[in-house]
């Protein structure tokens, strides 16, 4: 009797087995099979050529100087600083030959006049005090006129932009009556000062201490 009733059984539970297989593979046949495309085509330079964080693709001012600060489209503030200039040319006594180191301040001065082209100069020389008054005038006047020459000819500055004037001993340098006063005497001079834009940067933990 007990084999009899066994049979009964295992036939349902072969037959649940097969349903339940049938059932799974029925519901993966309706499962949609998923088609991967292929990887997006980047169109936009991403590249961030003045390394201050904005990528090509959306950078509007180039060239940032590094540690400015910047808005999202890599562009900055910019505040006006003034920035004085001077030169201070010696001459020998009784002459007005430029030296080479002379050249080479006149050059620097020439630069800021090219790269500011609304600033003006004046050029002053003087005289130690020695010999006459009229003659340290003379020579004072032409100490000042042999730099605004070479920033005419030379460096081809506008003259309009550029006055000379000769004090003579009038304003000397050193007071002392030694040869290394009269030598600091013996000068031109040419001081301007020039409104320039500078970044303003991001702020950093190291911003106070430079600021003192």
């Amino acid at each position: 009797m007990n084999k009899l009733s066994i049979k009964p059984i295992e036939v349902t539970a072969k037959y649940l087995v097969v349903a339940f297989a049938v059932l799974f593979i029925s519901a993966c046949a309706d499962t949609p099979v998923v088609t991967l495309e292929d990887s997006v085509q980047q169109f936009h330079d991403l590249t961030d050529y003045d390394s201050d964080g904005v990528v090509k693709a959306r950078e509007q001012c180039d060239g940032t100087s590094i540690g400015a600060a910047i808005d999202n489209y890599g562009c900055g503030t910019r505040t006006s600083k003034i920035m004085p200039f001077k030169i201070d040319v010696k001459f020998v006594n009784n002459s007005y030959q430029l030296s080479d180191q002379a050249n080479e301040d006149i050059s620097r001065l020439a630069e800021l006049l090219k790269m500011y082209p609304q600033i003006n100069v004046v050029i002053e020389g003087h005289s130690s005090k020695v010999g006459v008054a009229k003659l340290n005038q003379v020579l004072s006047n032409n100490r000042a006129k042999a730099v605004a020459l070479v920033l005419i000819n030379d460096f081809k500055i506008n003259e309009e932009r550029i006055s000379s004037i000769g004090y003579g001993f009038e304003r000397l340098e050193n007071l002392a009556d030694t040869e290394q006063a009269h030598a600091e005497n013996r000068r031109i001079m040419a001081e301007i000062s020039h409104v320039e834009k500078v970044d303003d940067l991001k702020w950093t933990i190291y911003t106070v201490n430079q600021a003192n």
